[in-house]
């Protein structure tokens, strides 16, 4: 009888050997696009040679072929409206071997519009592999020039410069996209005129925007995935000055892939109301004057947004450049030599489920089968563990620490380019709590405060904060607060987090990220001062018009 580690590996080895039968059937029916596209591949790698520059080693190309809706309403009005088509490719051309090529040095190949006829598409790809060719072995030899100027440990010389895979092909079918226009203008006109009835509201705007794409990635590994990559966002923007003249904009995003999860509409009315009433109520609170230092509470939003800037951000592996003519080529990530030792709490984990359709029952938006480079991620990848530091998220530009891609290269819709990002990430804590206000009050006591801060929003500066009073918990709302020093080693410090978790999405990134996080994390210590950088405009000679 086999041991049940030996049963578990031929489980995995099955399942994938049955992924690949039918990633290859499904993709054996493949369309105009990716055809024209791997013609090109085969057709430069055999004949692409420059007198005595190196042929490629290895071509890929990646195509996202869009329709977009865009719709803009004010106070119960279009105001814009917009559809149109596009497709873009960039190529990615490598000049030497897996170990020594031009990858993070040169010049990058930039996205750019490829012919939307499928009959002139084979010349498009032909084009931009041609002039990414001339540009890539010449930076190949520039750069092997440069690391022969260069005294390299050893550890730097051995680091290949691409890892070498079979990569995963897959082909899926388009998403259904609701792009009907007429339903998406009504529902931007009854969402504005519900601004008519706020004066102290000077600009308000609602813009919708829809994207039906796919992203076509074909390589000389042979390569071929066809994968959609929908995209429905409704965007509340308001803006209104204070009576001390302070500017002030708050922004309402919802983001999903899919049509049934966009809110009906009402659902949405009833949110717009709720943010404005809040929007108005800040607008009219004081000013902070005074600086503070003791523990600050963070609450809904405000979490997944200071998780995604402090943390998550932090930890994507890149590949430190050769030092030279390097043009592009990032910085590198220095964090990654942290691995092994404590970065946050150690009641805090980290965990990646890019591989996870599900969380608890619950379809996460940012799950995929496989990254553009065609490598399946893991299911769980535990990134911080108990505070202590364990994988960064990687592609295939191996690092000295991270030398295997672990399937997060993934395509930025925005820029047409595959990049390190993450899919589904969970923040878990071991010290949760059912009422986190009240451990934070009695935070502050213990520090002689007469109050403490709740911040409930947060986008890089906090804009939503309430002062908090220890006496009777009783909550003001104030403006013009600005955090000093909070950075990821403020995560050291944590008193503890809700037990209720919330899901969050965006795209920030260029393509969905999705967060699960407890909904407050209190902190022991942070400083709020006020925003000294505030200019504050003189009021409106003439009233706003009724």
């Amino acid at each position: 009888m086999k041991s049940e580690k030996m049963q578990t590996k031929y489980k995995y080895i099955a399942a994938a050997v049955i992924f690949q039968i039918f990633a290859v059937f499904a993709y054996a029916q493949d369309n105009e696009v990716i055809s024209s596209v791997k013609q090109e591949i085969d057709r430069s790698m055999e004949k692409l040679k420059i007198d005595k520059l190196k042929p490629p080693f290895y071509i890929g190309y990646d195509l996202i072929d869009a329709k977009f809706l865009y719709v803009t309403a004010s106070l119960g009005s279009v105001v814009n409206t917009e559809t149109y088509s596009m497709r873009r490719g960039v190529p990615t051309l490598l000049v030497g071997d897996y170990h020594r090529n031009n990858t993070g040095f040169g010049r990058n190949a930039f996205a750019q519009n490829v012919s939307l006829d499928n009959e002139g598409l084979s010349t498009s790809i032909w084009e931009a592999l041609d002039r990414a060719y001339k540009n890539s072995a010449e930076d190949y030899e520039v750069k092997l020039a440069t690391i022969a100027q260069q005294k390299l440990d050893q550890e730097e010389l051995d680091l290949d410069d691409f890892e070498k895979i079979t990569p995963t092909s897959l082909s899926l079918n388009p998403a259904k996209i609701n792009l009907d226009k007429a339903y998406w203008e009504n529902y931007a006109k009854k969402v504005s005129e519900i601004f008519r009835k706020y004066p102290e509201i000077i600009e308000s705007s609602v813009n919708i925007f829809i994207r039906d794409a796919m992203h076509y990635s074909c390589n000389s590994e042979n390569k071929r995935i066809a994968m959609p990559v929908p995209f429905y966002q409704i965007r509340l923007g308001l803006f209104t000055i204070a009576d001390d003249g302070q500017e002030l904009r708050r922004e309402l995003y919802i983001e999903h892939p899919s049509f049934e999860q966009m809110p009906k509409l009402q659902t949405f009315i009833d949110s717009c109301e709720a943010i404005t009433k809040k929007f108005i109520e800040h607008s009219k609170a004081p000013m902070i004057k005074e600086a503070y230092s003791g523990p600050v509470l963070f609450e809904g939003q405000a979490v997944p947004e200071i998780f995604q800037q402090m943390i998550v951000g932090n930890l994507l592996a890149a590949r430190k450049p050769v030092r030279g003519n390097s043009f592009g080529g990032g910085g590198g990530n220095n964090l990654e030599m942290m691995t092994g030792k404590k970065l946050i709490s150690r009641s805090l984990t980290v965990t990646s489920l890019s591989g996870s359709e599900t969380y608890k029952g619950k379809k996460l938006d940012a799950w995929y089968p496989v990254d553009a480079e065609g490598v399946i991620p893991d299911k769980e990848l535990v990134m911080i563990e108990k505070g202590v530091l364990k994988n960064m998220l990687n592609g295939r530009a191996p690092t000295n620490k991270y030398p295997h891609s672990n399937g997060h290269k993934r395509m930025s819709v925005n820029d047409v380019r595959p990049n390190v990002m993450p899919g589904n990430v969970l923040l878990s804590s071991t010290n949760s709590f059912t009422d986190l206000k009240k451990k934070l009050i009695e935070a502050a006591k213990e520090e002689d405060l007469d109050y403490a801060y709740i911040i409930r929003g947060y986008r890089g500066i906090p804009f939503e904060v309430y002062r908090v009073y220890v006496s009777d918990g009783r909550e003001e709302p104030v403006r013009g607060a600005v955090m000093q020093d909070f950075n990821l080693k403020s995560f050291k410090r944590v008193l503890g987090t809700s037990d209720r978790e919330m899901i969050y999405n965006t795209a920030s990134f260029g393509n969905f990220v999705t967060y699960i996080v407890p909904d407050g994390i209190l902190f022991e210590e942070l400083e709020i001062t006020k925003n000294n950088g505030i200019t504050l405009k003189t009021p409106f000679i003439v009233p706003q018009p009724k």
